[in-house]
């Protein structure tokens, strides 16, 4: 069944009322891919790295996932590529977002962040973005940078939106890819493990891209943000301790043990999933010593038995070993979350045997300048991995191998040129349907004013994808 195309206007005027066992979706949004381009423009992202190829619509799913021994109701956005070849089934992307505050600015609500699910899909990828458990549509307390509801709310919202395949017309293929930034980092870790760990029966990581994340809670994240004199982000780990309590249960039982007045009698008011960071951390003391109890850090760092530890330990997600591809991205002046996260993750998979597993340093970028450039350098490195699928319509007339190329492509006004192809091979130009559209032995083909994804066959050489 091959997607129909909705209108902006149909698609905010209609909420779907059907739900597939217990899950539902919403069409929330569309944009074209010359609304896709305009925006990878306004991002600096050059024409010559990144093509947008379809339209893309935007979903705000809704489904379950277990939660501390209960089924609960949680929220994220999908992003479906428009006018696909009806035989080709889509590779998956799965984008876990980084630290947010407040609830309503989680991707199903398309705060800023969930725009990059828009250049993710258009090059033929569906693509999810999970709320996480306590943001979105559910109203629980975040556990901040806790693992195992991380990877489950990937997971199943996984499942969730295989289930909406047929009515909506997309299957998924075989290739699963996973990225994040930040807690997306955490997160896109966790999911991988979890998958390779305890759903390999079912899912198998193609290749995973996680960046800046706090992989190694018990050893550096954790002792570091309370060590340093001066941590640029206190809301954080007041985010983290009072996360982990709501799920724990043993952090403390009351803030104070943790927090010094006024503080520890403000942060409950503060973490109610509509106060924002920035409104956090103006509340706050930069400096640890005027925020935490005199002797605290001490008692935290003191051993592996304080609660906090405890907890860091088992959310720790740097120490397994990847059988995917995987590419860890980093900035080394990030002094929000370490460096030493991404290092001693590298270091563990490579000395226990990890074989795919390698390392990017993004240079002398803080935390908010390395965001950009690892989320687009890791989206380009994930693309290495997936395969196009060829439409039947074409495929029937595919042979050999592609020794060749086309450039440019996109291409310039109709016109491209065939690279490493001897003069006068005859070649012909198809339309996803499998309709000649032109043909020629020039090595200059002009595929006119009609825009689309065309397929260019060379006698004796196979086939390549161009975009008109």
């Amino acid at each position: 069944m091959k997607k129909k195309l909705l209108t902006l206007s149909t698609a905010l005027l209609i909420i779907c009322s059907t739900s597939l066992g217990q899950t539902s979706y919403e069409l929330i949004n569309y944009y074209s891919a010359a609304n896709i381009s305009a925006l990878a423009a306004s991002l600096g992202i050059p024409a010559n790295v990144y093509t947008a190829e379809y339209g893309v619509q935007a979903y705000r799913i809704i489904y379950t996932m277990p939660y501390m021994g209960e089924t609960i109701e949680v929220s994220g956005a999908m992003f479906l590529p428009t006018e696909f070849p009806e035989s080709c089934n889509l590779p998956v992307h799965t984008y876990m977002h980084g630290t947010i505050f407040v609830r309503d600015q989680a991707p199903s609500f398309m705060p800023f962040e969930a725009t990059l699910g828009y250049l993710m899909s258009s090059p033929g990828y569906i693509t999810l973005m999970p709320d996480y458990v306590g943001l979105g549509v559910s109203e629980l307390m975040h556990p901040y940078i806790h693992s195992e509801s991380e990877a489950e709310a990937g997971i199943y919202m996984l499942e969730a939106v295989a289930n909406l395949g047929e009515e909506l017309g997309f299957a998924f293929n075989d290739e699963q890819f996973i990225s994040g930034y930040s807690q997306g980092g955490h997160s896109a870790m966790a999911m991988a493990r979890e998958i390779q760990e305890n759903w390999s029966e079912t899912y198998e990581v193609t290749a995973c891209a996680p960046q800046a994340g706090p992989y190694n809670m018990s050893e550096v994240q954790g002792p570091l943000s309370v060590f340093v004199d001066a941590y640029p982000s206190p809301a954080y780990f007041a985010y983290n301790v009072i996360g982990w309590n709501s799920f724990y249960g043993n952090i403390y039982n009351d803030l104070s043990e943790i927090f010094q007045e006024p503080y520890a009698s403000m942060l409950p008011d503060m973490f109610d999933g509509e106060t924002s960071a920035s409104e956090i951390n103006a509340q706050l003391p930069t400096l640890s010593e005027e925020l935490l109890q005199p002797g605290i850090v001490d008692e935290i760092l003191s051993g592996q038995n304080h609660p906090y530890m405890v907890a860091a330990a088992d959310n720790d997600c740097h120490n397994w070993v990847p059988t995917c591809h995987m590419q860890m991205y980093y900035c080394n002046e990030d002094d929000v979350v370490y460096p030493e996260n991404a290092l001693s993750a590298y270091d563990f998979m490579i000395e226990n045997g990890a074989e795919n597993v390698t390392i990017y340093d993004g240079g002398a970028l803080g935390h908010g300048d390395c965001a950009g450039p690892s989320i687009m350098v890791g989206l380009l490195w994930l693309d290495q991995f997936h395969e196009d699928c060829v439409p039947e319509s074409v495929s029937e007339f595919a042979y050999g191998k592609t020794s060749w190329a086309l450039a440019p492509n996109p291409s310039q006004n109709g016109i491209t040129t065939l690279l490493g192809v001897p003069m006068n091979t005859q070649w012909v130009a198809r339309d996803i349907t499998g309709r000649i559209v032109c043909s020629g032995n020039s090595n200059t083909l002009d595929l006119g004013s009609s825009h689309g994804i065309y397929f260019i066959e060379v006698e004796g050489l196979g086939i390549q994808k161009v975009l008109n």
